[in-house]
This record gives structure tokens, sequence and C-alpha cells, in this order.
């Protein structure tokens, strides 16, 4: 796990971790668990054990939704996913392929209106290219959550990043 001191202009200087989620999102079907993740990948963690992810892609998407009409088929976009990551997991930056950059533009929108609306803190993600073309079911993230880097298996990760999250859906 690699960690990373850096200042932001909209957050104080904050230590970065690094997570691999393997994310199943708006898929219909989980996509297989690799059988091994790249070395600088970081933590392993399953968005499928976190399911405050997807309330919140959840809630992020009705936002918008027009509730004297039929629900669509997909009720949340690609973008309302990574703008509930970028919430959550406090998301500062984005390693993915060049497809993602627009993707994260409107993520960073709706999960800073989201922000707004629920009182919560909000630093936007960057986005950084990675050279190689990763897996659709897998997201490198820097997170501003807490973490000793020590890999204590997909399960006991994911649980101790759900542990971090604000509750926001609580009134």
């Amino acid at each position: 796990m690699s960690t990373a001191a850096q200042t932001r202009p909209a957050a104080a200087q904050e230590t970065l971790h690094r997570c691999c989620l393997i994310a199943d999102g708006n898929g219909c079907r989980p996509a297989p668990l690799p059988d091994t993740l790249p070395q600088e990948c970081g933590l392993p963690a399953a968005e499928a054990m976190l399911p405050q992810i997807r309330t919140a892609a959840m809630m992020i998407a009705a936002a918008r939704h027009d509730f004297t009409a039929a629900s669509p088929a997909v009720f949340a976009e690609e973008a309302d996913w990574l703008a509930a990551r970028i919430l959550l997991l406090r998301v500062r930056t984005v390693r993915a392929g060049i497809g993602l950059r627009f993707v994260l533009e409107t993520a960073n929108r709706r999960a800073a209106a989201f922000a707004a609306e629920h009182r919560l803190p909000f630093v936007p993600a960057k986005f950084v290219p990675e050279p190689k073309t990763r897996r659709d079911s897998l997201l490198v993230l820097d997170c501003a959550l807490a973490s000793d880097g020590i890999d204590r298996g997909l399960v006991e990760n994911s649980r101790r990043l759900a542990a971090q999250f604000p509750h926001f859906y609580r009134r």
C-alpha cells in the first residue's frame, strides 16, 4: 500500500491510502474476482460489502428523477456510483483509463450537490490517467480514510472502510 501526504486547495494536508475497489456498481452481473491484483493496486476492498455506496448512489440518482414519470430500467448512472464512492471513501484521486475522465467530472458535480444537501464534507477527486488498461471491475483510488496499510483480506478491509463512512442517511 502506498501513502502520500498531499496538500489540496480545498482540504488540509491529508495522508492518502491506495485502495483497489472491486466494484460491481451498476452492473447486473458481478464480474468474477481476479486471481491476483496488481501490486500497485493497494488494499483490496469489495463494493458488494459496502451497501452504503449503493444507498448513496441511489439517493444521488433520485435527486434527478421525476417521480411523476415511470422509473427507468437503470436508475443510477455510472457517475452516480462514482459520486457515491468519492463521498464515502473520501476519494481524492481516481486512477483509470481516459474514458472515465468525463464521468469523473459529472460525478464530482453530483457529489458536490449531494454533500451540500446533506452537510457532508466534499473535496473533488482528481483524475490520473493510467497507461495500462485495467479490468472494468477494478477501481484504483487514493482515499483519505485512515488505514494502517496492513492487508487483512477482502472482508476485513471492507469492514474497516465501512466503519469510517459518514451516516448521511440518518436524520
